[in-house]
């Protein structure tokens, strides 16, 4: 225990230095730290000291190592600890260092070691919270009051594995502070959805509160000045009440007589400039105080949707995002939410498409099936869908899941009305992720589908996108290398189900050529991004070079993105190799009919393959486009 004005940063170094040296597997190290932070103007964000009463800063140009260095937690001290260690700082910048982003510290006993964590008061772009009349950082006052309490002390005391049987150890689950309130912040929350943007926003946060008046509040020359506030809001009669609330801290009321007013910051911790004020606030959210200060500070930077469906789903993220954890009715909620929106999308089929020099050789080589918000629009509801992976895998594999049965059931209807032979199917894919394929709840449903709908299983791929990556989550145990573990899993479905596997995406996220090598895959999906490079036309070479090394047959190579934009000719993507291209080169929108190229059409794209006019664009013109 180092506190008080004569702790020197040296002797800080030396005992925990002699603790990790003469450690064995049984300890438990905990590193608290409570305080300040510098960030040397020449270390230029690599380098962050917890400041001890002796720090001199004009000496760390010179002397770095005079100061207790964050990296020296990480590099001297958790590698060579054998037992369990936590790191706890209630510091700013904590989180930009260098030292705990990514998985630095969490496995710095070795890439999957669980041993060593670290717990920090703020979040990346935020700072630790200190409050003048609690006389401590927000996060150390909250966990001393905890230990004050006694049971939280008997807790802790029967976690140590050198003292405690299995029958003394209790667990205890951390509370929620949202968990009090969960029914009136979900009331809240779909009050403000069923208002809609067409209201104001200061008038639908009062109106969802239940409150007297709401005023958003920004910095003048004598004081705040109201930029926005509801019918009734007087500044004048509680600016003395304002000046009382927010000394103490966000989330505090100040009272006089009936009236009260709570205060909500709208912009950083150390910043007054911007203030959400309450008069009358509920009860509940009095309760709350910081916590609900928080949330409404979340709500109110949230955007709203078309959709009151869509608009709730994104309140109840921002939340999740900035929480972690919410109450299981909210989960629940949310999840029931998210199931709405995926059921009211449509489905669209975009061709992909053999090209040649020949327009004979053009044609139709398969379907993607793509979901969107309505059969008008073409864009990709990319923001809903990647919504998914903040509430975590239940989430995704219900995605996948959904869009998975949606698109093959408008498959089979697209494909009995269309003039592909019933013999002879265009094949179809389907995006899926990684988290997915891996849950057996999916490949159920995807044995279920096949079965129940007639399909012939070797027409579908599911399209695997390189923006996910292959490997174990915290606390998950393959066994084996991730590439191995995963082509195990795609070769058992494979032989179960009979689909087939594609790689998405190629050239962005995760992709290697490694990966791409390694997994059994029938064609190879190259992103649009490398279309845009200079060197474009040898990446795609390399692609193609790549996709025949295996020992299965030869994986087909297809480039996507191909429109009026791209740096690549058709000639160029041709002489490559490819022989395969997606997007608005045949001038069709994706349509949720299953349609052939037009004849004109055909033509146009051979005679792009064959360069006959370097001159006219990678896509087919307009004009040919209406009459395709």
């Amino acid at each position: 225990m180092f506190a008080g004005s004569r702790v020197r940063a040296a002797e800080i170094k030396r005992t925990l230095r002699r603790i990790a040296l003469e450690s064995d597997e049984s300890d438990v190290l905990l590193v608290y730290y409570a305080g300040q932070v510098v960030e040397p103007s020449w270390s230029r964000g690599t380098e962050f000291y917890l400041v001890t009463p002796d720090l001199d800063e004009s000496a760390l140009p010179e002397r770095p190592d005079a100061g207790l260095r964050m990296t020296f937690l990480n590099r001297d001290v958790l590698p060579h600890f054998r037992g369990t260690a936590v790191a706890i700082l209630d510091c700013c910048r904590a989180d930009d260092s260098a030292t705990f982003q990514g998985t630095d510290l969490v496995n710095a006993g070795g890439r999957d070691d669980p041993r060593h964590g670290v717990l920090v008061a703020c979040a990346p772009d935020a700072d630790a919270r200190e409050d003048a009349t609690l006389q401590h950082g927000v996060f150390t006052h909250h966990v001393l009051e905890a230990l004050r309490d006694g049971a939280s002390v008997e807790t802790l005391s029967g976690l140590d594995p050198r003292h405690a049987g299995a029958d003394q150890v209790s667990i205890v689950p951390l509370g929620n502070p949202l968990d009090r309130h969960a029914p009136q912040l979900t009331r809240l929350i779909r009050r403000l959805a069923r208002n809609g943007p067409m209201v104001g926003h200061v008038e639908r946060v009062r109106s969802a509160l239940g409150a007297g008046a709401v005023a958003y509040l920004g910095s003048g020359e004598d004081g705040y000045v109201a930029v926005d506030a509801t019918d009734g809001f007087d500044l004048d009669a509680v600016r003395h009440l304002l000046q009382a609330a927010w000394p103490r801290g966000f989330g505090h009321t100040a009272s006089e007589g009936p009236r009260r007013l709570w205060c909500a910051p709208l912009g950083p911790a150390s910043s007054t400039a911007r203030l959400l004020a309450v008069v009358d606030p509920p009860e509940w959210l009095v309760e709350l105080g910081q916590t609900g200060a928080k949330v409404l500070e979340t709500i109110w930077h949230t955007n709203t949707a078309d959709s009151p469906q869509e608009s709730e789903l994104h309140f109840l993220s921002a939340l999740r995002s900035v929480f972690g954890r919410l109450p299981d009715e909210m989960f629940e909620r949310a999840l029931d939410l998210y199931r709405e929106v995926l059921e009211s999308f449509r489905i669209v089929f975009q061709p992909v498409v053999t090209i040649g020099e020949a327009w004979t050789q053009v044609g139709v080589y398969s379907y993607e099936a793509l979901a969107r918000r309505s059969l008008d629009d073409q864009r990709a509801p990319v923001a809903m869908l990647q919504l998914a992976h903040t509430w975590g895998d239940h989430f995704v594999v219900e995605r996948d899941r959904s869009i998975l049965g949606r698109a093959l059931t408008a498959y089979k209807l697209a494909h009995a009305d269309s003039p592909w032979s019933a013999d002879e199917p265009k094949p179809v894919s389907v995006n899926v992720s990684v988290r997915s394929l891996l849950d057996d709840s999916y490949v159920d449903t995807l044995r279920q589908l096949i079965s129940e709908l007639e399909l012939d299983a070797g027409a579908v791929t599911l399209e695997i996108s390189e923006q996910d990556a292959i490997e174990p989550w915290a606390g998950e145990q393959w066994g084996e290398a991730p590439h191995d573990y995963f082509n195990k899993r795609l070769a058992a479905i494979a032989q179960d189900v009979g689909v087939a596997f594609s790689l998405d995406d190629f050239g962005v996220g995760h992709a290697s050529l490694a990966r791409m090598v390694d997994l059994r895959l029938t064609h190879i999906k190259v992103d649009r991004a490398i279309l845009q490079h200079e060197l474009a036309t040898r990446e795609l070479e390399l692609v193609v070079a790549v996709a025949r090394q295996t020992m299965d047959a030869p994986r087909a190579v297809v480039v996507e993105g191909v429109d009026e934009e791209s740096l690549v000719t058709l000639r160029q993507i041709y002489r490559s190799g490819i022989r395969h291209v997606q997007g608005y080169i045949t001038g069709e929108r994706g349509a949720p009919e299953l349609r052939p190229l037009a004849a004109e059409v055909r033509k146009e794209i051979a005679a792009r393959v064959r360069g006959d006019d370097e001159t006219r664009p990678t896509s087919i013109r307009p004009a040919l486009r209406r009459s395709a």
